[in-house]
């Protein structure tokens, strides 16, 4: 399709629009590192959630998910919903209060608080690293990647093309906003993506003549194995997501998460959690987070899935079915649409490597550079440092580009990894015993762990042995219950972290769980120990369950199987409203425990 003069004033416009943002907001950004990483600590925490769906949902989605779409059907949403939807719940109703309780500048302050110096230290410098250099990097990278693959086919984009597009004006814009200014742009982005899928979506529809006729084109394009395509729940038996791999995801991503706040998985959710204005509103923002998360996902995968009758060659094995949205773009939008589009696809790019950029560049100058070189200059020198830092990682993220061709092997790379220590990340906050030596150990040993299961099979086939490959959902839960076996190993046999250091943080954080020695410390009829995780695991699960029947039921409706979609939309908004009276009188708990903290405290 060729570029309208309508097209590309739209585009501009939004590129405008963007910049002017970006240097509103530069002189509150200037102001202080609080306000340039996070806002002031003044951003409602609905406007969080939908930012931290921008960090979240990038063109990747569009490609890695739309790929994965054509190759599966319509249970491709346990895809995401496996790996986000109960591990998001859980952060929000059992830590994120917690977090913001806190009150620290990056979450990797908190290893100072719980641990001794030296495992504190060697935790803090090398998740500082992980995330910085590594992780921030490696997102980013695959969001430009994405970028290219949808602007490529779509408007016959180079990658060096695509990169003159979208880096300029991001480096530009982040420089200027700070996280304010990234925040307030995430919405605007949202809204023109969100605006842009909702159109090809139904230009989709509109293509095969509405919802039953796709169901029909679909049935007789793929026969038997449309039954598969069209339903809503992962087959036992499938090539690239079988049921197996839904509850690899569910427990490789929900196990551990939210104990630590700054994970490999992209997740900014530290950010986020510490810029809310109170810590009721760091629930507010996952939950809004997950919603508009899986909606824009949602609307991702569903034109994908039908897409595949119109190109069936991207169901081969070897097909590089990444390039789907892009070519249903170029296919379906007419003039005007396109411009929208490439803006849409812009807002997505921009959102998530301004946000990138932003996180990584706060812990590289506060956990690295402040921490262990310049300890006590000004403000404004730490600033200058972040944006240096914000030009290396585009330097790494860059490089990416360059050396990786499908979005999905490195996203599954990452997350595997990052399982390993998960289930330490609860133990960290439930139980007083889990010291420096295992949290060493679950780091460490779990990387080491990781490369010895993951790696090593592959090496072995390298070098021409024969070596059985386990599939990746199997090799993330192997290595999480080593790993986990090894921590347990080494808190038992090594000493307990010094009283003193444990009572402080009792005190200041009072956390949930096994904290028997410290229960002291708490007013005569304090609900502590397992009672309230187990009631806030209830809660959470309540919460997964209604925005997953949510995406199931808007699933039914894509395939026309009306009935079906009205009865499952209908106990999802009545499981919600249960979830919010029960998390609401959750918070209230929490809320007394930390009133009678304070006054322990000030005691």
């Amino acid at each position: 399709m060729n570029w309208q003069h309508v097209d590309i004033w739209i585009v501009g416009i939004y590129i405008l629009g963007m910049l002017g943002i970006g240097f509103w907001h530069r002189r509150f950004a200037n102001k202080s590192m609080d306000n340039f990483f996070l806002g002031g600590r003044k951003i409602p925490g609905w406007l969080n959630g939908i930012s931290y769906t921008a960090a979240l949902v990038s063109p990747d989605a569009a490609t890695g998910y739309g790929g994965l779409a054509v190759a599966t059907g319509g249970f491709i949403c346990w895809w995401y919903l496996s790996r986000f939807g109960l591990a998001l719940f859980l952060g929000g109703v059992l830590f994120a209060v917690f977090w913001r309780r806190l009150n620290l500048f990056t979450t990797l302050e908190f290893y100072d608080l719980r641990f001794p110096k030296g495992a504190a230290a060697a935790m803090r410098l090398w998740i500082a690293i992980r995330t910085s250099l590594i992780a921030m990097p490696a997102w980013t990278g695959i969001t430009l990647l994405a970028a290219y693959k949808i602007m490529g086919p779509a408007f016959d984009l180079t990658k060096l093309q695509t990169l003159y597009l979208v880096v300029p004006v991001s480096i530009l814009f982040v420089f200027s906003s700070g996280y304010k200014g990234v925040v307030i742009s995430n919405l605007i982005q949202m809204i023109i993506f969100l605006a842009g899928t909702i159109m090809l979506a139904w230009l989709t529809l509109e293509h095969f003549g509405g919802a039953e006729a796709m169901v029909t084109a679909i049935q007789t394009t793929f026969g038997p194995d449309s039954a598969e395509i069209l339903g809503s729940m992962p087959p036992q038996d499938h090539s690239v997501f079988p049921l197996a791999a839904a509850l690899g995801w569910l427990l490789g991503q929900s196990i551990g998460y939210g104990g630590d706040a700054a994970p490999m998985g992209g997740a900014m959710e530290g950010q986020r959690i510490l810029s809310t204005r109170t810590p009721s509103e760091a629930l507010t923002m996952y939950v809004v987070t997950a919603i508009s998360m899986f909606l824009l996902l949602l609307l991702v995968t569903l034109p994908s899935i039908s897409a595949a009758v119109m190109w069936p060659e991207l169901r081969a094995i070897d097909a590089d079915r990444e390039l789907v949205y892009g070519k249903l773009m170029k296919t379906l939008l007419p003039a005007g649409a396109m411009g929208l589009m490439v803006a849409a696809m812009l807002a997505a790019t921009m959102s998530t490597v301004g946000d990138n950029l932003n996180f990584g560049s706060q812990v590289l100058v506060s956990d690295i550079y402040r921490r262990w070189f310049v300890r006590d200059a000004k403000e404004s020198h730490y600033m200058l440092m972040g944006k240096v830092g914000m030009i290396v990682i585009l330097a790494l993220s860059i490089a990416v580009v360059f050396n990786v061709m499908i979005i999905t092997d490195v996203a599954i790379f990452m997350l595997s990894l990052s399982a390993a220590e998960l289930p330490a990340n609860w133990a960290q906050w439930w139980w007083w015993r889990f010291n420096g030596p295992a949290r060493v150990a679950a780091s460490f040993g779990g990387a080491a762990i990781f490369c010895l299961v993951v790696l090593g099979p592959k090496l072995l086939t390298l070098l021409g042995f024969n070596a059985p490959l386990i599939p990746w959902y199997w090799q993330t839960l192997l290595v999480m219950g080593l790993t986990t076996v090894l921590w347990i190993t080494v808190a038992l046999l090594t000493k307990p972290d010094p009283d003193e250091l444990l009572r402080k943080f009792y005190l200041r954080a009072h956390p949930l769980g096994c904290w028997t020695p410290y229960r002291s410390l708490d007013k005569p009829g304090a609900d502590g120990s397992f009672r309230p995780v187990f009631r806030g695991i209830f809660i959470a699960i309540a919460g997964a369950a209604s925005v997953s029947l949510l995406m199931v039921g808007l699933t039914h409706a894509w395939f026309a199987r009306y009935a079906m979609a009205a009865l499952t939309l209908v106990t999802a908004v009545a499981l919600y409203i249960i979830f919010w009276k029960m998390a609401k009188q959750y918070l209230a708990l929490l809320s007394v425990r930390a009133a009678d903290n304070i006054n322990e405290q000030n005691k």
